[in-house]
């Protein structure tokens, strides 16, 4: 640790981390996570029409209010409706467009608002804009466990994605943990704590140069690259090597990028 003290210290803007707690939140709902999959499987329609005569405009409230009580058996009142598209706007999941539209009671054209899934919707999520919805249900269920689990004397990691995808670990603040693909090494050849990854992460350094140092010390949780090979990234912001950089509780740490990248998902209080 004593090497670790007298490393520089960075902080990197993490306001996109306030994201993922905001989605997280609207998806955690039944009628909002109905209308998510009401969207999606609207868009990948249309998506498939595009440019026909096929394509439609986006649905909008009575649209979507009626695919609810049809396919979901959820029935709401208009205003209800309206405070949920809210949420999911304002957590930067679905847009809302003018469109041109008949209208039930009303004579011609009336221009009113429409609701799409935002392209960059589940970016933050690490999922594609086609989820399935075990998978995101996956994802909510591990950051909860994560965040229920946790007390003031620990650190939790979660492994998000990969064959080891669910499996987590509980740091403590006395502990200095390396982070890095088992190659051929077990558990009992190393001294430290050691969190060994699957080699199929093949894009994350092997242990015997750790990929990544997570340890507590001046009242917050740090982690340090000395030098891994491709690099290690809050979000889609990469950590400067060899330089001790803080986190900020609901991480989320990638190990590499892409293909053999491992995510790890990290909470403390």
């Amino acid at each position: 640790m004593d090497n670790l003290e007298k490393q520089d210290t960075v902080i990197i803007d993490l306001s996109e981390q306030d994201s993922i707690s905001s989605k997280l939140a609207a998806i955690n709902n039944r009628v909002r996570f109905s209308i998510l999959k009401i969207l999606r499987d609207f868009q990948k329609i249309n998506d498939a029409n595009k440019g026909t005569i096929f394509e439609k405009d986006p649905l909008y409230s009575r649209e979507i209010n009626s695919k609810l009580l049809n396919k979901y058996n959820i029935d709401i009142t208009t205003q209800m409706l309206g405070q949920h598209l809210k949420q999911l706007q304002e957590a930067g999941m679905i847009e809302e467009v003018i469109v041109q539209k008949e209208v039930p009671n009303k004579v011609g054209l009336r221009s009113i608002k429409g609701y799409q899934l935002k392209i960059d919707a589940f970016e933050d999520l690490l999922l594609d804009i086609n989820f399935f919805t075990d998978e995101l249900l996956n994802y909510f269920s591990l950051s909860k466990i994560n965040r229920d689990e946790v007390d003031d004397s620990h650190c939790m990691l979660t492994i998000f994605n990969g064959k080891e995808k669910g499996k987590t670990f509980t740091v403590s603040k006395d502990e200095v943990v390396l982070i890095g693909r088992k190659s051929d090494m077990e558990v009992n050849d190393l001294a430290a704590f050691t969190i060994l990854l699957d080699n199929s992460y093949n894009s994350v350094s092997s242990v015997s140069k750790p990929h990544l140092k997570l340890f507590y010390k001046d009242n917050g949780w740090y982690v340090l690259d000395d030098s891994s090979t491709n690099g290690s990234y809050i979000l889609d912001k990469k950590i400067p090597t060899a330089e001790v950089t803080k986190l900020r509780n609901n991480t989320i740490l990638k190990l590499s990028k892409g293909k053999g990248s491992a995510i790890i998902y990290c909470c403390f209080q």
